[in-house]
């Protein structure tokens, strides 16, 4: 009865960090220069990225001899450094990933529900009313007119910074325009070359819909194994939890190689392709750059730590 709390215990706490993680910043990068002074820019020229979008992470800095009215906006001084060297606007990476990240948490929180539950038709129902849940939810938010509103309050404001549009001018979109539209206006911000952007905007959407249809017969496919009583399955909901940092990593270095790997051939400056830093320092041209975990990733690893005990609990359990 002891284990049994404890290991359901230990995930209630990660359910909750997971909670906590999507409005935590992961990871920041910070470019530093001579033309940026320590004096006005302590950070560089700083961002957060966000499980739903990336920010400024610029401090207002404010001195006797130094006094602004606003800070600095970090994020379009980043994209403004970058493109000078062919690189396409932060805003068009990840922008997928970014759109369904409340859908995959939310997926993954049902997912360790259903661990929690001793007996299989627990389990299954579990799973069919929190999928079918996220798949309503889903569909009226990216397929319905106005279903931008019931995206987070992060990816709406990160939305409204990089189009430079007021909330009112967007709410009638839906989830999957408003990814297109940012994706459109991301492309096309400092790079004109309309048929190059119609191109890669309907990849986008093919690739979206491949995402959601792969997405949605995995949830059938884990219900049809629970169902079947088979023991993968039911370690697969702990296990998948659990990669949550191994899946950033991977698709922040992906992005990351992307951006270095895809120049514009009308930067104003010539660059070989490069692999920017995952993680660390780094150098290009006049920059130093910065890339490191925010306190969201640490978090992000106390709470595959503590699904890890749970699952070693849950198997010395299930072993006797």
């Amino acid at each position: 009865m002891g284990k049994s709390i404890l290991f359901r215990s230990l995930i209630m706490v990660a359910i909750g960090l997971i909670v906590v993680i999507y409005f935590s910043p992961i990871w920041w990068v910070s470019l530093k220069a001579p033309n940026y002074p320590p004096e006005a820019f302590p950070d560089g020229i700083r961002i957060h990225f966000h499980i739903d979008g990336v920010f400024n992470g610029c401090r207002k800095r404010e001195t006797e001899e130094i006094q602004v009215g606003e800070g600095l906006d970090c994020l379009h001084e980043m994209d403004t450094i970058n493109h000078y060297v062919g690189m396409y606007p932060i805003a068009s990476g990840g922008i997928i990933e970014r759109t369904l990240s409340q859908f995959l948490f939310s997926f993954l929180i049902v997912l360790l529900i259903a661990f929690m539950m001793n007996k299989r038709k627990l389990q299954v129902s579990v799973l069919t009313l929190g999928f079918a849940t996220i798949i309503a939810w889903s569909y009226v938010t990216l397929f319905t007119p106005g279903g931008i509103k019931y995206m987070s309050t992060g990816y709406q404001q990160a939305l409204q910074v990089s189009m430079d549009m007021e909330p009112d001018e967007f709410q009638d979109w839906s989830g999957m325009q408003a990814m297109q539209e940012n994706y459109q206006d991301s492309l096309g911000r400092f790079f004109r070359d309309k048929v190059k952007i119609e191109k890669q905007t309907n990849t986008l959407i093919t690739i979206a819909n491949i995402i959601i249809v792969v997405l949605l017969f995995s949830m059938l496919f884990i219900i049809g194994g629970t169902i079947l009583k088979n023991n993968l399955f039911y370690w697969l909901l702990i296990i998948i939890p659990i990669l949550l940092p191994v899946f950033f990593i991977f698709e922040y270095a992906g992005w990351l190689w992307w951006f270095g790997h895809n120049l514009h051939d009308m930067a104003a400056f010539t660059l070989k392709p490069f692999m920017p830093t995952v993680l660390g320092e780094g150098k290009v041209a006049q920059f130093s750059t910065h890339s490191y975990p925010h306190y969201g990733f640490f978090l992000i690893m106390l709470s595959s730590l503590l699904l890890l005990i749970a699952g070693l609990i849950r198997r010395k359990q299930l072993s006797k």
